[in-house]
C-alpha cells in the first residue's frame, strides 16, 4: 500500500494492539498498546503501571516497538554527479544513511564518498563513515556515543578515526522541531597524506537543528555545528559543519541540497588547506 498521508484533526481515534513508544512535548516516553477513549483530544496508553492518559496535541512522535527488526528500521541511499565542459569538471558523490529505533534509543549510521576530476590534474577525494548511538534519559536529556572515520585530500588528510561519548540536552521538541545541544570528550588518531601521525584527545561541542514534516510533499532541513577543541595540542581547534534538505518529489524518491564546510586550525599536513567547503545535490531512495 506504501505511505498513507492522513491529517491530524481527520484521525478520530487510533487504536493499536501493538505496542507504541510515545513521546510527549515535555520529553516524557510512555509505551504499550492504545484504546479507544470516548474523548476524541486524548489517548489510552496501556502501560506495565496501568492506564496512561495523554493529550493527542502533546504527542510529537510515536512508532511501533514490538515489530520486528526491519520495521524498526529505515535505510536510504543518495547518488549525484555534476560536470561541465567548460571547466572539464566532474564531481560523483554517493551516500548511505540507516537509523534503526528503540524504545530506549536511536541508532544512526552514514557513509558518504565524494570524488572530483578534472583534465590535467590528478583526482581528489573526500570520505567519512559515522555512527551515533543515543540512549535517552529523564527531562529531554540522552547520553550520545559516536564514532567516525573520514579522509580528505585537501585537508592533507590521509585518515582521522575518532569515539568519543557525550552528554545531551534537547530544549526544543516538537512534532516539527528538534534543537540540542551535546558536549563531550572524544580520543582519535590521524595521519596526514605526507606519513605524519599524531593522537589527540579532544572536548566536543554540538549545535543540531532539525526541521521535519511528513505531510505531502514530506520535506527535512537538517544543520550540525560541531567544534573539536583538542586538549593534548592547545590552540588546534577543528569545525566541521553540515547543512542538508530534502523534499520528497516522487514516493520515497529525494531531491537533496547539502552544503559543507570544515576547518582545521593546524593540519598535520603543513601544505595543505587549513579548510574545505562546497555544496553537493543528489537524488535519494529510502527503503
Amino acid at each position: 500500500m506504501g505511505t498513507v498521508h492522513i491529517e491530524w484533526e481527520d484521525i478520530a481515534a487510533i487504536i493499536s494492539s501493538t505496542g507504541q513508544s510515545i513521546e510527549l512535548g515535555n520529553g516524557q516516553r510512555v509505551y504499550g498498546p492504545l484504546s479507544k477513549t470516548e474523548n476524541e483530544a486524548m489517548g489510552h496508553i496501556q502501560t506495565e503501571r496501568g492506564t496512561v492518559g495523554v493529550s493527542t496535541v502533546d504527542v510529537v512522535s510515536m512508532y511501533p516497538v514490538e515489530a520486528g527488526f526491519w520495521d524498526r528500521l529505515g535505510v536510504s541511499a543518495s547518488l549525484g554527479f555534476s560536470w561541465d565542459k567548460a571547466s572539464s569538471v566532474g564531481k560523483y558523490n554517493i551516500g548511505l544513511e540507516a537509523e534503526y529505533r528503540d524504545p530506549r534509543f536511536i541508532t544512526r549510521a552514514t557513509a558518504s564518498s565524494e570524488v572530483t576530476t578534472q583534465d590535467g590534474r590528478d583526482d581528489t577525494s573526500r570520505a567519512s563513515a559515522d555512527i551515533l548511538h543515543n540512549v535517552f534519559k529523564p527531562n529531554k536529556r540522552f547520553v550520545s556515543y559516536f564514532g567516525s572515520v573520514e579522509s580528505n585530500d585537501e585537508l592533507g588528510l590521509d585518515y582521522r578515526a575518532l569515539a568519543g561519548a557525550g552528554y545531551g540536552w534537547v530544549p526544543v521538541r516538537s512534532n516539527q522541531n528538534w534543537f540540542s545541544l551535546v558536549g563531550g570528550f572524544n580520543v582519535n588518531h590521524e595521519r596526514s597524506t605526507d606519513g605524519v601521525e599524531e593522537s589527540n584527545v579532544e572536548a566536543v561541542g554540538v549545535v543540531s537543528y532539525e526541521y521535519y514534516k511528513y505531510t505531502d510533499p514530506e520535506r527535512r532541513f537538517t544543520t550540525n555545528l560541531v567544534l573539536f577543541p583538542s586538549l593534548t595540542d592547545f590552540g588546534r581547534v577543528r569545525v566541521q559543519f553540515n547543512s542538508d534538505f530534502r523534499l520528497e518529489f516522487l514516493d520515497d524518491l529525494f531531491w537533496i541540497f547539502d552544503i559543507f564546510a570544515t576547518y582545521d586550525s593546524e593540519p598535520l599536513d603543513g601544505q595543505a588547506s587549513n579548510s574545505d567547503y562546497g555544496v553537493t545535490s543528489s537524488f535519494a531512495y529510502k527503503y
